[in-house]
C-alpha cells in the first residue's frame, strides 16, 4: 500500500475507505429488503380501483362577487332572544325574637339637671352635663354602663347610658338628664315607678 503513504496516516486513510465500502454494500441490502416488504404489504391488501362513478368530477368556476363589481348582501345572523336570569330566592329564616333583658332594679326614677345648677358641669364619670343629652346617674353601676329605664304604668322606655353618680335621696334608683326623662313623661320634671334592665357596657 505504497500510494497511501507510511506510518499512521496512511492506516487511517485504508480503514476510512474500508469502512465506507462497508457502509454501501450494508445499505444496498437493506434496501432491497423494504423495498420486497412494501411489494408484500401491497399484494396482500388486493386492491381494487374506484368505479367511474366515484372518480372526482371536474370544479365549476365560482365567482367570489357579484358580476356588477358590488358586493354580496350579508346575511345578518337571527338574534335569539334572550331571557333575563331570575335570581334565586333563598329561604329566609324568621327572625329569632330578642329576650326581654331581665330586670335590674326597680323604685323611683327622679329628674335633674333643670335649673338645679348641674348643666355644663363635669360628671362623677368625667362627662361634661347637659340636661338635654340623654343619660342617667346611678349609685353603684360603673361609668358607661348601657342601661334600659322603662316606666312600669306606660310600659315607655329609654336606653341611656350611666354618666354620673347619684341620686342622693333615699328611696330613688336612678337620676335621669331632662333628656331622657321627657322620653318617659313628656308632661314634665317629677318622679316615675320604672325597672331597670342592663343592656351592657
Amino acid at each position: 500500500m505504497p500510494m497511501f503513504g507510511r506510518g499512521r496516516h496512511g492506516a487511517a486513510a485504508v480503514l476510512l475507505v474500508t469502512g465506507t465500502m462497508l457502509l454501501v454494500g450494508v445499505q444496498q441490502v437493506i434496501g432491497g429488503v423494504a423495498a420486497a416488504q412494501i411489494e408484500a404489504v401491497v399484494d396482500v391488501h388486493n386492491l381494487q380501483p374506484l368505479p367511474e362513478a366515484m372518480y372526482p368530477v371536474a370544479a365549476t368556476q365560482v365567482d367570489a362577487a357579484a358580476m356588477s363589481g358590488q358586493f354580496e348582501e350579508l346575511v345578518k345572523p337571527t338574534p335569539v332572544p334572550t331571557v333575563a336570569p331570575t335570581p334565586a330566592v333563598a329561604p329566609t329564616a324568621a327572625p329569632t325574637p330578642q329576650p326581654k333583658p331581665v330586670a335590674f332594679e326597680k323604685g323611683i326614677a327622679s329628674t335633674y339637671g333643670e335649673g338645679d345648677g348641674f348643666e355644663g358641669n363635669r360628671t362623677a364619670c368625667g362627662q361634661i352635663f347637659h340636661t338635654i343629652v340623654v343619660q342617667i346617674a346611678h349609685k353603684s353601676l360603673p361609668c358607661g354602663t348601657m342601661v334600659r329605664v322603662e316606666d312600669v304604668d306606660t310600659g315607655r322606655s329609654v336606653d341611656a347610658e350611666v354618666t354620673d353618680r347619684g341620686p342622693y335621696v333615699s328611696g330613688r334608683i336612678v337620676d335621669l338628664s331632662w333628656g331622657a326623662f321627657k322620653q318617659l313623661d313628656p308632661t314634665g320634671p317629677g318622679l316615675l315607678r320604672v325597672n331597670v334592665y342592663l343592656l351592657g357596657k
